[in-house]
């Protein structure tokens, strides 16, 4: 996601055009009704824990400040039968015991004035439920007006089924309670002046008349209001990865602070250069940065993401790509609540999805499953743009269905997290190129990326400038798809073949590259086009994109009708000389002639499903990576909802 201007949904503020890059309620809603809040006598500081729960269920507990706000908190278990605090540095910690005792868990905080507190609480642990159970996961703390979700986890007695999963809020404001998804509890956290706890119970009722109840907190910590000109609506609890770091200190406040702002070059509080520099220059010139350097940069709302990305690193980038690309960026922010991912030229960061991250059930369970908003923006259209990723005749990308408790391992995650690095971190080298990463160190990243968006010197504008997109109408599809415009009644009336028809003589290797806030700008353009190379060139994955019927919920897969499908369609004649100029100016170590080794293109059978259109490469042509693979296996389809977002609006 190319945040090249300050989208509304994620900064409420547009500025000089170009800021961020950005890839970065229905029927089941219920009205709010009043629910009574009651606030204990405090002085300082408290808790509010559950007093008992059932092995096996998952219990919470939340550290509030009376007044003002909590700087910092870090949980530990001192007594009681072991459980894992994964969010250990968050206000609320979730928990999951497997016998009975009573757990002892400590809060050591420190108020925003600096003032030190601690407080306690007991947890009593009873014995497991017998028979069909439910289990609500996960408890954990959100800043106002952010969107989360918390999960109803049914356990069924042999030959019993749901019946039905029932929510209600027991206590905290009122919210509107989105249960379209009878399994899943969305809802958008209340504006509030002092940090408050938001309380919901889910009840299962089997096919056989039994009753089970869960219940879950939800934390939302007060934050300072935003200022004029503000680069967040929100912004969750992070913390650095590394308490040593060289740029520790300045970290937080230099990329992920509700406090920063631009109005214009003479009223804004962006860090200068000299104060968080890019990582180039703490590798030194032309020096490629060390993972431990990299590291150093790294935000986290739960540690294990650090944990989780670092063993990436470590294992899953031979050729140093990755790195290398890293040298373009100031910080990374990892994040439960953060979604999309995006790159901003306000701050030099990257900020990614922790839904890329996660290995466990456990780590998966903190992460928000509110869908990116701009999913909605075709519901209006005639036809569906799917997208798949595919090696050897096959999806490259397991299936992790979010209503299983699943695992995965590190090199699972190139799929994801490594296209959506290739990504973002391409937007990073747009701006800050391999061959211009020297900075007047008293400016701002911001203030030194403007005289470049103004030349129109960056590698996306050479793009534009010698390779255009030419297609109008996939321009003003690319408005409603990606920026939310109103589509006319001609657009709603497009078929998929229609569509196929404007795409396919066109030179974008995907619908996302239309993705254009203005300037006409190839900010995406760029970004998409060096993803789909690094995935093909690195790790033998090709990219099918295809233009279908409408994919309704009650359809699958065989009821999807392709009117214009490709894969490959970066190895185009037409679309090579712009990967090669892309090549050249992000990752000049591989080489444009890289290029000229990418497997052809294999145009889709029309009139054919979209399974049947999966197995199309030529037998003994498999796709093969440049050198060692990576490590991406498997069989199984994606979700649905992979598919129709493709390669594209999950970035």
């Amino acid at each position: 996601m190319n945040l090249v201007t300050l989208s509304s949904r994620l900064t409420g503020v547009l500025f000089l055009g170009a800021l961020l890059a950005s890839c970065g309620g229905g029927g089941g809603s219920s009205s709010p009704a009043p629910v009574p809040v009651q606030t204990p006598a405090c002085s300082s500081v408290r808790i509010d824990a559950d007093a008992t729960i059932a092995a096996g269920k998952t219990g919470g507990a939340t550290a509030l400040a009376c007044s003002g706000t909590l700087a910092d908190v870090t949980w530990t278990q001192e007594s009681g039968p072991a459980v894992t605090l994964l969010a250990s540095r968050s206000a609320t910690v979730s928990f999951e015991p497997g016998v009975a005792g009573t757990i002892r868990l400590r809060a050591d905080m420190h108020l925003a004035d600096g003032t030190a507190a601690s407080a306690t609480t007991d947890v009593v642990v009873t014995a497991p439920v017998a028979g069909s159970s439910l289990t609500v996961r996960a408890d954990h703390s959100v800043r106002p007006q952010m969107d989360t979700s918390v999960r109803a986890w049914p356990t069924l007695a042999s030959g019993e089924t749901v019946s039905s999963i029932v929510w209600t809020q027991t206590a905290g404001p009122a919210v509107t309670m989105d249960t379209t998804n009878p399994r899943v509890l969305m809802f958008k956290s209340p504006a509030t002046s002092t940090d408050t706890v938001l309380k919901f119970r889910a009840v299962l009722t089997t096919s056989s008349g039994r009753q089970d109840a869960d219940d879950v907190m939800v934390g939302v910590e007060t934050q300072a209001a935003k200022p004029n000109g503000y680069m967040f609506d929100a912004t969750e609890r992070v913390h650095p990865y590394r308490s040593t770091g060289v740029y520790t200190s300045v970290l937080t406040r230099c990329v992920y602070d509700i406090s920063l702002f631009y109005v214009d070059s003479s009223h804004t509080n962006f860090c200068s250069a000299a104060t968080l520099p890019l990582l180039q220059t703490e590798a030194g010139p032309g020096a490629v940065p060390s993972v431990a350097q990299i590291m150093g940069r790294v935000l986290v709302s739960h540690d294990f993401l650090g944990a989780n990305f670092e063993q990436f690193l470590l294992t899953q980038d031979p050729y140093g790509d990755f790195r290398r690309l890293f040298a373009g960026v100031s910080a990374i922010v990892l994040g439960s609540h953060v979604r999309p991912s995006y790159y901003t030229s306000a701050t030099g960061a990257i900020y990614l999805d922790a839904n890329n991250f996660w290995l466990t059930p456990e780590q998966r369970d903190v992460v928000t499953e509110v869908p990116d908003y701009r999913l909605a923006y075709a519901d209006a259209l005639n036809y569906s743009s799917f997208g798949r990723l595919v090696k050897n005749n096959d999806y490259a990308r397991r299936s992790f269905p979010s209503t299983l408790r699943v695992t995965r391992d590190t090199p699972d995650l190139i799929v994801d997290l490594g296209r959506l690095l290739y990504h973002e971190l391409s937007h990073a080298s747009d701006f800050y190129p391999t061959t211009d990463r020297s900075l007047t160190p008293a400016l701002s990243i911001y203030a030194n990326a403007v005289p470049r968006i103004a030349a129109k010197s960056l590698p996306s504008d050479a793009l534009a400038a010698q390779y255009p997109l030419r297609s109008a109408e996939m321009k003003a599809l690319g408005q409603v798809l990606f920026q939310g415009a109103t589509p006319t009644d001609a657009q709603k009336a497009y078929t998929a073949a229609q569509v196929g028809s404007f795409f396919g003589p066109d030179v974008a290797s995907d619908d996302y590259a239309y993705s254009i806030y203005k300037d006409n700008n190839s900010r995406e353009d760029l970004a998409m086009l060096f993803e789909e190379f690094m995935m093909s060139y690195r790790h033998g994955i090709q990219y099918d994109i295809a233009f279908t019927n409408v994919f309704k919920d009650n359809m699958t897969f065989d009821d999807v009708i392709v009117a214009w499908g490709e894969r490959g369609r970066i190895a185009e004649p037409s679309i090579k000389p712009r990967i090669k100029l892309v090549v050249d100016r992000i990752a000049p170590w591989i080489g444009a002639a890289a290029v000229d080794t990418l497997p052809a293109p294999i145009m889709m059978r029309v009139g054919q499903s979209w399974t049947a259109n999966l197995a199309i490469s030529p037998a003994g042509n498999a796709v093969q990576p440049s050198s060692l693979r990576m490590g991406v296996t498997g069989s199984a389809p994606r979700a649905v909802r992979d598919d129709l977002q493709g390669a594209r609006r999950s970035h």
